[in-house]
């Protein structure tokens, strides 16, 4: 939880669980079975072993959805806003600076977005130009002259385009620019809100590992895996 952590530290932890797994103290035997099949629910023929690459992003994705919705009761968070990002936003902060682990983070950022749904309020706690609330992603990717064309900072708020929950964009004569108002997502009465689609609501790192460990299909044997069955030993074999 505290740090993405390398794939060859992860390869050589693997290495010794897949050794103690099928070894033992001896040095005889071998591997029979495939260590992400292993690494899969029982349901799905596995033995439940969480795989330790999805276990940690999944984890560190934690992290850094505190950031994404500014959680005000961490104290890491607060930190990374002054230290780190420095009124930049989370999703435009340039990703090739800053240590490794920064970095490594930072990288996590498109998995999550394709999980997370923008639900537009009074637009108050939103960036226009640095937050993905558009189909589009960030705008300020996308039209890098926009807020000059446009008229509107880049530090403009979402608030600075809704009126009474309704769009008011100024007119828009630059071709280029044209794409912003279409398929503009609706908007709601009240504050804005960002809610983690596997869940509806609120980030959890159970489904944060199925992003990163996508289930497989479940096995027709695994009802065998009641009764007697259910024994570690018993189960393991079958």
């Amino acid at each position: 939880m505290a740090f993405i952590l390398p794939k060859e530290v992860i390869k050589e932890v693997e290495k010794r669980l897949r050794e103690f797994l099928w070894k033992g103290h001896s040095n005889e035997g071998y591997p029979k079975v495939v260590w992400n099949i292993v690494c899969r629910p029982i349901e799905e023929g596995g033995q439940g072993i969480r795989d330790l690459y999805a276990l940690n992003r999944a984890l560190m994705s934690r992290h850094l959805w505190n950031v994404i919705i500014g959680s005000s009761t961490s104290i890491w968070v607060t930190w990374i806003v002054h230290h780190r990002l420095r009124d930049k936003s989370i999703w435009t902060v340039n990703v090739n600076r800053g240590l490794w682990e920064w970095r490594k983070m930072l990288g996590l950022r498109q998995t999550l977005l394709n999980h997370i749904e923008f639900k537009i309020g009074n637009g108050d706690s939103l960036s226009l130009w640095h937050d993905p609330w558009h189909s589009l992603g960030p705008l300020i990717s996308r039209f890098p002259w926009g807020p000059s064309i446009l008229q509107l900072p880049e530090t403009s708020k979402l608030s600075s385009v809704i009126i009474e929950g309704e769009w008011h964009w100024p007119p828009i004569t630059a071709m280029e620019c044209n794409e912003i108002i279409h398929n503009l997502p609706h908007t709601c009465r009240g504050n804005d809100l960002i809610t983690w689609r596997p869940t509806g609501g609120e980030f959890n790192t159970a489904t944060a590992y199925d992003v990163f460990h996508p289930p497989s299909p479940k096995v027709g044997w695994s009802s065998l895996l009641l009764g007697r069955f259910k024994t570690p030993r018993y189960s393991f074999i079958l």
